[in-house]
């Protein structure tokens, strides 16, 4: 172990959480690696082993985030429901989490929001992973004949761009002060009933 008696696991998940807050509390433009490192009481040479610089820890900030979402959403895709109930449970919690996180977070969302610019690898990894959510979902409807059409690959693609809107981080923005749930709603039955 090293001199903190942390484990390089405890001291990058604590160094995320302490960036988190400070985020939150001072600003995305004021958040500094040297600071982390007075809140975890360690050198900020120790913290540099972890994070190379700042967009290094931005980035695990960012990426935790959206393993949070690809978790929630997977659970509920685990769920026993017929696949439209499962799909559209899905898109609504897919579009709730990222609003929460523009309204209840928008320092954090900065952050993420550089990232997903860029398509840093973890951000290509959570596209990724909707997408393989998507499948099962649509293979599920394909499989219990709710739904006739291509493949569970080209139907995902066809669901994720067709609600884009709800989803993207810059246009889930543009729309913050908007109740969208409807209209997401709706655009899903429209899908669902075109491949009936």
């Amino acid at each position: 172990m090293p001199r903190t008696g942390l484990t390089p696991i405890e001291i990058r998940e604590k160094a995320t959480d302490a960036a988190e807050e400070r985020i939150r509390r001072h600003g995305f433009e004021k958040f500094r690696l040297v600071d982390i490192a007075k809140d975890l009481d360690v050198s900020h040479v120790a913290l540099y082993k972890h994070f190379p610089d700042k967009q290094a820890l931005l980035n695990a900030v960012s990426e935790r985030w959206l393993n949070r979402i690809d978790e929630t959403l997977l659970k509920i895709i685990e769920k026993k429901k017929p696949s439209k109930d499962l799909l559209f449970e899905w898109f609504l919690s897919f579009h709730q989490l990222k609003k929460d996180k523009v309204q209840t977070d928008p320092e954090l969302f900065k952050a993420f929001d550089l990232a997903a610019e860029s398509l840093k690898p973890f951000v290509v990894k959570h596209i990724n992973e909707m997408y393989r959510q998507l499948q099962i979902l649509l293979q599920k409807g394909l499989d219990e004949k709710s739904i006739k059409g291509d493949t569970a690959i080209n139907l995902a693609k066809i669901f994720f761009e067709a609600t884009v809107s709800f989803h993207h981080p810059k246009l889930v923005y543009q729309h913050l002060t908007e109740k969208r749930e409807k209209l997401l709603k709706q655009i899903l039955e429209v899908l669902w009933d075109g491949l009936i």
